[in-house]
Parts: C-alpha cells; structure tokens; sequence
C-alpha cells in the first residue's frame, strides 16, 4: 500500500515543522522493533540532499528516541555541508549505531546521481521517497510518496540504494574526530556548489558547428 501527501494544501513551514512530518514514521518504526528486531529490520538508509535537508534532520532528532546502539543506518547526501548539520548526524550515529559515522556515510559527489530522488527507509516498516536532489529547494513539487514494507518495494529500495552506495565517495577517517568537532575546512574546501537543477542540461548542449567539427575528425 502506498499514499501520495500532497503539502501544497499548507502553508510554508519551517525546518524544524519539515523533519517534524517524520516522526509518525519512526513511532510506526520504534513499535515495529518491539517485534522484530533482526538487522533487516534495525537497518536504516537515507539518500538525502544534504545533512541539513528535512529527512536527514529527522533521522538525527529520532535516532536519540532508540536504545544506544539498537539500530544501524546507512547514508548517502549529496552535499557534505552544512558543516553543522553533518556534525549533528555524527553525534546521533555515534550514540545510536555500531557502526563508526565513517563507515556509514557516504557522498554522491558525481553530480550525475543527483537524480536520485530523496528517499527513507526504515527496515521493513515503510519507505518514504522525495524529490530529486537535483531540484533546488525552493522549486522541489509538494508530493512525496510513503509506501508500506512490502516485498516489492524494499526490493526496488534496497536495490536503488545499493547502486547509488557503490558509485558513491568514502568520506576520509581524518574529517572525524572523537574529541571535537569535524573538521570543516575540509567540508568548506570539498562541499559541492549549490546544485543546479540545469546542470545537466547546460552540460550537454554544444554549438552546432562544435558538434560537426567533432565529427570529422
């Protein structure tokens, strides 16, 4: 089963209002691991636009409301920055999770995934898909789509975010640290420019005679 929420009939919230659409998620989630609690089910993974997007924010606030090191997750973004944002997402991992934060976030910073959509799931519960993370935030549509833990959907879920895992970066062991904060002069330097929903277009148009240049040689 599947929903289609349609947020263009509220007005504009906040992003704290934003990561608050997620929390009905993980009460569903948090009675689903009363149980059944194998690693399936405790297994979490995000592909988000950035640290600071609303899914993302709403995976850190959460993963607080589990027992230290009952679930473990698995993070893509495209943007490393805000340097902020990142770092609260290192904390709430480091409480909730086994697994160290450098082993479980990755960075799509080949700006051809960036049509991967936003998406989160939470085990076999339910997996929530958002907009493209091409599309800026003050042009993304007002539609996002919740389907239930069927077979058929954490199959294609599990498989998209397989793929996108693979051709992503491994962020470097030096950027953490477990005294301090990150270190951001590495995310100031490395961050990716605001993306741009036109990229790919732009990329790929040449001038005509350009193109037939090209191909006499």
């Amino acid at each position: 089963m599947s929903f289609i929420s349609d947020l263009d009939a509220f007005p504009p919230v906040s992003p704290i209002q934003a990561a608050s659409r997620f929390d009905h998620f993980f009460d569903v989630y948090g009675l689903s691991l009363k149980q059944q609690a194998d690693l399936e089910q405790r297994t979490i993974t995000l592909i988000a636009r950035s640290p600071d997007s609303a899914p993302a924010k709403a995976l850190a606030t959460n993963l607080s409301r589990f027992q230290p090191l009952a679930v473990e997750a698995n993070i893509i973004f495209a943007q490393i920055a805000p340097a902020e944002a990142l770092q609260s997402m290192v904390q709430a991992l480091s409480l909730g999770c086994r697994q160290e934060p450098e082993a479980v976030i990755r960075w799509a910073k080949n700006r051809a995934l960036l049509d991967a959509h936003e998406r989160l799931t939470l085990g076999r519960t339910l997996c929530w898909t958002g907009d493209s993370m091409r599309r800026s935030d003050d042009a993304r549509s007002v539609l996002d789509r919740v389907d239930e833990g069927t077979p058929a959907a954490l199959a294609e879920a599990h498989a998209s975010f397989a793929s996108l895992w693979r051709a992503s970066k491994i962020l470097p062991k030096t950027l953490f640290s477990r005294n301090g904060p990150l270190r951001t002069d590495y995310i100031e330097i490395n961050a990716q420019a605001p993306l741009d929903a036109n990229f790919a277009v732009r990329a790929n148009i040449v001038k005509l005679e350009d193109y037939l240049r090209f191909r006499r040689h």
